[in-house]
């Protein structure tokens, strides 16, 4: 089986540590090469993981070899980058969100319909078995209609937050942490109309960027989702589905290690409460074996791009309300 071709652009600590271990464990895949501005990064990881290293982007574009590129840059830097390697003729996958303005995402999801290339959004926790529990509960009404549901993700502060505290690369809480909750409650209640009733975002007092935020939704079939976020706080990452026959929590959705287990509390019509193993997986490996699944299914791709699209629609009107 021919092999594709992969070359990570941006070799940040996540980069180095989540993604490009999790890619070379894929059978279908090859890391051709990573690129960075930093000489010394891309000798480094160039030589641990045995591939091609570039200072210059260029090189790597215009690489016949490169099928394609994988973006781990800041939030910011996307459009540009994915706009480059789309005009290459070049698949990419990008880390979320895609962008952070919404006529960019338009342009680049046309882009890469013109080009016919692929273009996917890395919502990793999406294609773990504890997301798909949940889904499954959802739509298999395990607990009866759908009442409401509170998605929550806070992180405390990092020692070393680069390009997160500089809002001309879109840092701050809302791109970098409120796009999970937002991208959970779409894939949860898909086809549904959501309006915003409320919406929040505020900073610190000496913050450059927005620290925290909520927002109250309504889907189309009356249920209510109340997500919250926020950075320079005790570390939160859970959902918790009220349902008329009972309810189901679980945490660790968004973020988790390698090796996590997790779990599911679970009450019922009348509150008794049990809890149930969910199954180990490591969701950056399911997140490129799913992507891999779409590089020649057209169905999947056009749904890939509907859901990029979705989920910029509604940060835009998150942001604006």
């Amino acid at each position: 089986m021919k092999k594709i071709n992969i070359a990570v652009w941006g070799l940040g600590r996540h980069s180095t540590s989540r993604i490009i271990p999790a890619l070379s464990c894929i059978e279908e895949l090859s890391i051709v090469g990573v690129c960075s501005r930093n000489p010394q990064s891309v000798a480094k990881y160039a030589l641990e993981f045995g591939c091609v290293g570039w200072t210059d982007s260029s090189e790597m574009l215009n690489n016949v070899e490169v099928d394609i590129v994988y973006i781990a840059t800041p939030i910011g830097v996307h459009a540009e980058q994915a706009e480059q390697a789309l005009k290459a003729g070049k698949h990419v996958w990008c880390e979320k969100p895609l962008t952070c303005n919404i006529e960019d995402t338009k342009f680049l999801v046309n882009l890469a319909k013109q080009n016919k290339k692929m273009l996917t959004e890395g919502f990793m926790f999406l294609h773990h078995p504890q997301f798909k529990k949940i889904q499954d509960c959802i739509k298999d009404k395990k607990y009866g209609q759908v009442h409401s549901i509170i998605c929550r993700f806070g992180i405390p502060n990092m020692e070393k937050p680069g390009f997160r505290n500089d809002p001309k690369l879109c840092g701050g809480a809302f791109w970098d942490v409120a796009s999970y909750t937002v991208s959970a409650v779409l894939e949860l209640f898909p086809d549904e109309n959501v309006e915003v009733l409320f919406s929040e975002l505020s900073s610190r007092k000496n913050s450059k960027v927005d620290t925290e935020g909520r927002v109250l939704l309504r889907f189309s079939k009356d249920i209510t989702a109340y997500l919250e976020w926020a950075t320079g706080v005790a570390y939160k990452n859970e959902i918790d589905l009220w349902a008329e026959d009972g309810s189901f929590f679980t945490d660790k959705i968004f973020s988790k290690p390698r090796e996590y287990r997790p779990q599911y509390k679970i009450r019922d019509l009348n509150g008794n409460e049990s809890v149930k193993n969910g199954e180990q997986s490591e969701q950056f490996m399911d997140m490129f074996r799913n992507f891999v699944g779409i590089m020649n299914n057209k169905e999947k791709a056009v749904t890939e791009r509907k859901n990029i699209l979705q989920r910029a629609k509604l940060m835009n009107d998150i942001v604006n309300y």
